[in-house]
């Protein structure tokens, strides 16, 4: 068994926030930021909060009352939530007046929770069900605006996608390398803390090897992915993962340079706007990853 992507929406808080906001009270410039990380925009929201988020993306997916009455199964995504009980997902479904006979959670694996979404809700619908998964993040109320090495790098946004019951195998792997060091937020402050040189040799080291690793257990020449959607972080892993496995950069799409880092929400924001640019063909063989804090990482295979 496996899921397809029936649906995509996104929502971004406007406006854009350029590179040229932070060199009023930090040392670094457009041309610092943007070519260390790729990065040239990013939203922050002003008078909205995390949900507000979740919900315009939900109704971003203009989900008919028939999806709606299938839906079976709702996951949040995030690591910014200010919320511990109800849930985010609960109150989706409360808003939003679905059925009662859903399984709601949240989920946290910072930028690997949207692709550990999709793994969850494989394992969860039933033929005829849909699912809901949302990434949603606002990390400018946890962002250090005096740390340079943090605050130029995130941003605020959320995606949605609705997912259904396929008969088409979808598949899956992840790992966790436990670390709280090189990236945290809230146990020594309240603020977002990154050892970013860290961070990169994970990126690229531990990627490179997990995705090669996963295209050769499903037995998947290089050359027929046609994609690998990931997760926003820096320019320069995607960069490297591509030369790695000796594809083309064509195979990376990214938009970190309009959006920054939204952790959970980056690959479904990106996978919307590549929908909406009618970018994504039928049939389409994609691999979806995940890495970020915990250290964790998740990858799935499906098809389009």
């Amino acid at each position: 068994m496996g899921i397809r992507i029936v649906k995509t929406s996104s929502y971004l808080p406007g406006p854009g926030v350029d590179n040229s906001y932070f060199e009023d009270f930090l040392d670094t410039s457009d041309s610092w930021i943007s070519s260390r990380t790729g990065i040239k925009n990013r939203y922050f929201a002003k008078d909205e909060d995390l949900f507000d988020l979740v919900e315009r993306s939900v109704k971003n997916l203009k989900l008919s009352q028939g999806e709606m009455d299938r839906v079976k199964t709702i996951i949040v995504a995030t690591c910014t939530s200010s919320y511990a009980i109800p849930n985010l997902a609960s109150r989706v479904q409360e808003n939003f007046n679905f059925a009662e006979d859903i399984y709601s959670l949240d989920i946290n694996m910072a930028c690997s929770s949207f692709v550990a979404g999709l793994k969850l809700i494989n394992g969860l619908i039933k033929e005829g069900e849909y699912a809901l998964l949302i990434g949603a993040e606002i990390f400018s109320q946890i962002i250090d605006f005096k740390d340079r090495n943090t605050a130029v790098l995130f941003g605020d946004g959320a995606g949605a996608v609705l997912l259904e019951y396929s008969s088409r195998e979808s598949y899956f792997i992840s790992g966790t390398r436990g670390n709280t060091e090189v990236l945290n937020c809230g146990h020594e402050s309240k603020f977002l803390y990154m050892n970013g040189k860290e961070v990169y040799r994970f990126g690229v080291s531990t990627m490179e090897k997990a995705i090669k690793g996963f295209m050769d257990k499903l037995d998947i020449n290089r050359d027929k992915v046609d994609y690998f959607i990931a997760h926003q972080a820096n320019i320069r892993i995607l960069e490297s993962l591509a030369k790695g496995l000796g594809v083309s950069m064509d195979k990376f799409p990214f938009n970190m340079d309009k959006v920054g880092n939204i952790s959970s929400a980056s690959i479904p924001v990106l996978l919307d706007q590549m929908n909406k640019e009618g970018k994504l063909k039928s049939g389409d063989k994609i691999i979806f990853l995940g890495f970020g804090a915990g250290l964790t990482w998740s990858l799935a295979y499906m098809k389009w």
